[in-house]
């Protein structure tokens, strides 16, 4: 008998262990009616993604339930029939509870049971509506009485005391909650305060230093807040904003600075694998696809330090032979190299060589009459050139298809005859991958020591990039 209560309560606790390991979320919306729908989903970095949908009985309830976990983050229920409104919870680790509201205003009617983490996040939420409410008409009134300056001043104090009420409770919230996946949210919210600097008044160039000083600090700091052990941070929009915001108004514009931050973070976030996954994933993918010149350079540093060093476990060998391959064409034409030597015919069979030619900007243009944007494009090329063909400046347009007849009467009927025109007649250069064409028209600029300054520049960019190259370099 022992041995067979033993089993029975062995089989018992299994079946609780079992239906534990699932999730049950059940949703009671007043007014709904039965057969309404209701949506399951989660947020990830700034998409939301489908997890399940549920169908509203007869009693008014909703149940989303499976058999597997749901991981961690900012979940949404939404409503299709509401013109898919939408409230948002937290999904933690018991993943068994109810959550019940009005679509009169689903937070502030919000009923939460089985999930302490739930009632903290609608206590907080509606702690931030009401100081929201409290705050409109204040920021009316300073609108209102904007120059007057006593009313500003008495509405502007009123303005401070609610947003450090707010202050207040986002702290309490954190404190008090430590582990709570809402207070790691709110951290990652909480912008960086800059300590004050002080230098003496007669310090030279003392704002200048004091600015220094605050961007580096905000740079070295900005990612202080985020907890990179818990990969329920990417199942909220937060992590996604913050990388944008970092790469793009944080750090200086500069290839070699974002390279230095870029591997900096990657290897914060490898304290989990999800999130040095996403980092690594978003930050090369960032720099591949920027439309800013000379980013590909950092794509380059982050694809062969991690990607080709076979640090990115996520990634197959298909995946890997296409950044291979992407990184093998871009490397000969980054910005700052020497631009590969080109050895090719004109339309009269005389040979003419890059690297023997010797001007202060040479304007290698890739191009075919075919091409409906190179019909545009080359002749406003061409204007320019003529303006400055006596001040330094060759191009170098290169033919990228094989009909000699065609390339030879676009150039007649455009009268491009005054600048260098060549082709690839035995298709041994190997131009398009040396220059990544696969686009035209596709445009460099190389210095007089044939060093590529700018590469896939419009026509209209050129001038004024040329004049400002001159003024800085003295030319």
């Amino acid at each position: 008998m022992k041995s067979l209560c033993f089993v029975w309560i062995l089989m018992v606790v299994f079946q609780v262990i079992n239906a534990q390991e699932g999730y049950k979320i059940k949703v009671k919306i007043k007014g709904l009616k039965e057969k309404d729908s209701l949506l399951l989903g989660h947020h990830f970095a700034d998409k939301m993604y489908a997890d399940d949908t549920a169908l509203v009985e007869k009693n008014g309830w909703a149940v989303f339930d499976g058999k597997k976990k749901l991981d961690g983050g900012i979940y949404v229920v939404i409503v299709p029939s509401l013109k898919r409104k939408y409230f948002e919870f937290l999904m933690d680790e018991t993943q068994q509870m109810t959550l019940e509201t009005d679509t009169n205003d689903f937070i502030n009617n919000m009923k939460v049971s089985g999930s302490n983490e739930n009632k903290l996040f609608f206590d907080w939420q509606k702690a931030m509506s009401e100081l929201e409410k409290q705050m409109r008409p204040i920021q009316e009134k300073l609108k209102i009485h904007k120059d007057n300056k006593d009313s500003s001043e008495y509405y502007r104090k009123k303005a401070i005391e609610i947003d450090n009420k707010r202050k207040e409770y986002w702290q309490n919230t954190i404190k008090n909650n430590p582990n709570a996946l809402l207070s790691k949210i709110l951290k990652v919210l909480t912008p960086i305060e800059i300590p004050e600097f002080n230098l003496p008044e007669n310090t030279p160039k003392r704002d200048s230093l004091i600015r220094l000083y605050q961007y580096v600090y905000h740079k070295d700091h900005y990612w202080d807040n985020v907890d990179f052990s818990d990969d329920r941070l990417l199942r909220t929009p937060f992590i996604h904003q913050k990388l944008q915001d970092f790469y793009k108004n944080v750090v200086i514009m500069n290839p070699d600075s974002l390279t230095k931050e870029a591997v900096k973070l990657i290897e914060k976030s490898r304290k989990n694998k999800y999130f040095f996954q996403y980092v690594t994933v978003f930050s090369t993918n960032y720099f591949e696809t920027s439309q800013i010149m000379g980013m590909d350079r950092i794509f380059v540093n982050l694809a062969e330090r991690y990607y080709l060093k076979g640090e990115c476990w996520w990634a197959d060998t298909t995946l890997i032979n296409k950044i291979s391959d992407r990184v093998r064409k871009l490397k000969p034409n980054l910005i700052g190299e020497i631009a590969p030597d080109l050895k090719m015919e004109d339309v009269n069979g005389m040979w003419h060589q890059l690297k023997y030619i010797k001007a202060d900007y040479i304007i290698l243009a890739f191009w075919e009459p075919d091409c409906g944007h190179c019909k545009k494009e080359i002749p406003k090329l061409h204007e320019y050139y003529k303006t400055v063909r006596d001040s330094g400046v060759v191009v170098f347009a290169v033919y990228t298809q094989h009909d000699k007849d065609e390339w030879k009467k676009f150039i007649e009927e455009k009268q491009l005859d005054d600048w260098i025109n060549v082709w690839d007649k035995y298709h041994f250069t190997n131009f398009r991958n040396l220059y990544d064409i696969y686009s035209t028209p596709t445009i460099y600029i190389l210095d007089k020591n044939k060093k590529i300054i700018a590469k896939r520049i419009g026509v209209e960019q050129i001038e004024k990039f040329i004049q400002y190259h001159r003024k800085n370099t003295k030319l």
